[in-house]
């Protein structure tokens, strides 16, 4: 197994790393995924820790050089670090040829991941508790409610030390799905994919994520003419009668991108479950403005560490 996820003080990779190694893997610590392609070529490693856009790059590296990713050998992926959209999962795992399994984690805390049955993350019980809070009402929300992750950690039986956590608030949104007990066999409580607080967004009194964003960018048949590199800006003030969103987005080839269609795509996914925004784009209030940039022309790309791809400028 390659881990792309970054050591230090992450409590993914070096999580992931020990309990493979625990279970008899053997593992490829790269902590990146800028690593030599000869890795892949000469270790056939079965499965790759990272995250989504990570992986798409890792894949356009190898398909530059005439390597198909789904004839690597890799078998199944691992991904985290950031919120996505089912969308991009699904155009991962068609790229690589396999499925795509979700984890969840914070560095204070404890991860959260997946089964075989890809419907939902599994929470650890016998090691955090987990409740969905709403800090407007001040009260734990119902489950199938949306609300923040509070976690308080707890120490296994006879443990003396541990890390000590009580009602901590990761700032992250999520909401329980089940506690029935999954068709893999685990009686773990199932939740949905949290996504961050600071990646949302109002407009006309609805939220929208960066992860609604993405949804647009990777609807289907947009990915034969974009890369799934993306960002957005937020303008103006609803006080002064118009906020505009600018989407930049990564084409293959410009100068052979079919706009209208991704643009088009783009408006339907995005607007589909927020009637306030669909009004206010069809009054004019609300726009979206699209750009579409080359490669390697996005703003993030002049940015080191993680890209922020939902930027708030009002």
């Amino acid at each position: 197994m390659v881990v792309c996820a970054s050591y230090g003080m992450n409590v993914g990779a070096n999580t992931m790393t020990l309990a493979a190694r625990q279970v008899g893997m053997s593992i490829i610590p790269e902590g990146k995924c800028t690593f030599p392609l000869r890795v892949i070529e000469t270790y056939r490693p079965t499965s790759i820790v990272g995250s989504v856009f990570k992986l798409l790059n890792l894949a356009r590296r190898m398909q530059a050089e005439g390597i198909d990713p789904g004839e690597s050998g890799v078998n199944k992926l691992v991904v985290g670090g950031e919120a996505f959209a089912d969308e991009s999962r699904n155009y991962l795992s068609e790229v690589w040829g396999c499925p795509v399994y979700n984890t969840y984690g914070s560095t204070e805390g404890t991860m959260c991941g997946e089964c075989s049955e890809i419907s939902g993350l599994h929470v650890p019980e016998d090691f955090v508790h987990l409740d969905v809070y709403d800090p407007h009402v001040k009260e734990f929300v119902p489950e199938g409610e949306c609300g923040r992750v509070v976690l308080s950690t707890l120490l296994p039986v006879g443990a003396k030390a541990g890390t000590l956590l009580l009602n901590y608030d990761t700032e992250d949104t999520t909401v329980v799905l089940t506690r029935k007990k999954c068709a893999c066999g685990r009686t773990h409580m199932k939740i949905l994919t949290p996504q961050r607080e600071a990646e949302t967004v109002w407009v006309e009194g609805t939220p929208f994520n960066r992860v609604d964003v993405e949804r647009g960018v990777f609807q289907s048949g947009n990915m034969d003419f974009l890369t799934g590199e993306y960002e957005a800006f937020l303008y103006g003030a609803e006080d002064e009668g118009e906020t505009l969103l600018r989407v930049s987005m990564e084409c293959k080839n410009p100068d052979i991108c079919d706009r209208s269609l991704v643009q088009e795509n783009f408006v339907r996914s995005f607007l589909k479950y927020k009637p306030p925004l669909s009004r206010a784009y069809e009054d004019g209030s609300f726009k979206i403005l699209f750009n579409f940039a080359g490669p390697r022309d996005l703003e993030l790309y002049k940015i080191k560490g993680r890209p922020k791809r939902l930027v708030d400028r009002r």
